[in-house]
């Protein structure tokens, strides 16, 4: 297998696993094409600067099928060239302006997925079931094409602010960071992608083992309408299923899991990180999609992410040695415990860097 570098692991190529539609390709190739004809139709209404030295807007946007997409910008005035992310938010939620990245240096984007926040109406007649099965019997008509295509059109956006830029950042948690990695995948534009347990990664393991969120929505709706064909559903998922897309992303990624989550469960996030090929540095947590305290060892990720937003990505990202807390790989498993598997061993926030 070759490395981003150009380099070779010393392991072998990778077979395509099963399930991958063989026109995923020729899809996305089209699914962008026909994105590329809708006008972006940017608009900007001026709203009051949070920071001093910033100036901040609505947007609202065009995306797939010509809805309209929202959002926010906030962007340093000076000329310093500044890092700019892009993020969305969570499954029935919406973007918030996220300041505490203002601060840090950033110029910030963030949108509402078409369903969501403002950007609700963008999605006309959801699915009685639950947003993720509206359109869900093609992949032409999946809510998932035209959310795919939002952050896509995002990124666009973002670029055209015009802003003086240090390096382009994805960002996504949960739903988002499903779709961010998908949107790089199929229209790459970031310098460092950041996922917090990317959704939709292994469409057959998210049928057995997610509890709650849009998975339960799935397996829900299937439980009701026996008669429903499962294997139809699952092959129009597998069209945006983050795992088959991973092997895509070319830029260094910074990703965080949980190692108890029934939202978005440790093996479907596993299975990304399994077919990555860019440079990934993984970092490891008790818990995610949790509100007790132990999810305040997250604030690391943050403090990860923006310290490689701001200052760099090292060479040596996504290769063998030293994590981000200081932490040697070896000893870690990919589960957040020792290899010995004992739960005495388990870090609070360990990461891990590894080639893929």
């Amino acid at each position: 297998m070759r490395r981003a570098d150009g380099g070779d692991t010393g392991a072998p190529e990778q077979a395509e696993p099963p399930g991958r539609p063989p026109d995923l390709d020729a899809f996305w190739a089209t699914t962008l094409a026909r994105l590329g004809e809708v006008p972006v139709d940017l608009r900007r209404t001026p709203r009051p600067a949070p920071t001093p030295g910033t100036i901040a807007h609505d947007l609202e946007f065009r995306s797939w099928g010509g809805q309209p997409i929202h959002g926010y910008a906030i962007t340093w005035q000076d000329a310093a060239p500044r890092p700019l992310v892009v993020h969305a938010h969570g499954y029935r939620s919406q973007a918030v302006p996220r300041l505490e990245w203002v601060r840090a240096g950033c110029h910030v984007l963030g949108f509402d997925v078409r369903g969501f926040g403002r950007s609700v109406a963008a999605l006309p007649s959801p699915a009685p079931g639950g947003w993720l099965l509206t359109g869900a019997r093609r992949p032409e008509t999946s809510v998932l094409r035209g959310a795919v295509c939002d952050y896509v059109r995002a990124t666009e956006v973002a670029a055209a602010l015009g802003v003086p830029t240090l390096r382009a950042v994805s960002h996504g948690v949960s739903l988002a960071g499903g779709l961010a990695l998908m949107a790089e995948a199929v229209a790459p534009r970031a310098d460092l992608l950041v996922l917090g347990v990317p959704t939709f990664g292994w469409a057959e393991g998210r049928r057995l083992l997610v509890e709650a969120g849009s998975g339960a929505e799935v397996a829900a709706f299937l439980d009701q309408h026996p008669q429903y064909p499962e294997d139809d559903l699952q092959a129009v998922l597998s069209y945006f299923d983050a795992a088959l897309l991973a092997p895509r992303v070319g830029c260094p990624t910074v990703l965080g899991l949980g190692v108890v989550d029934r939202v978005v469960p440790c093996a479907t996030v596993e299975a990304v990180v399994a077919r990555f090929r860019a440079p990934v540095e993984v970092m490891t947590f008790p818990v995610s999609h949790d509100a007790g305290p132990a999810m305040r060892a997250w604030d690391r990720f943050d403090e990860r992410w923006l310290e490689l937003a701001v200052g760099g990505v090292p060479d040596g990202i996504g290769q063998d040695g030293i994590g981000a807390d200081g932490i040697g790989q070896d000893g870690i498993g990919a589960d957040g415990f020792g290899q010995g598997g004992s739960p005495g061993q388990r870090r609070a926030a360990a990461s891990r860097t590894q080639p893929r």
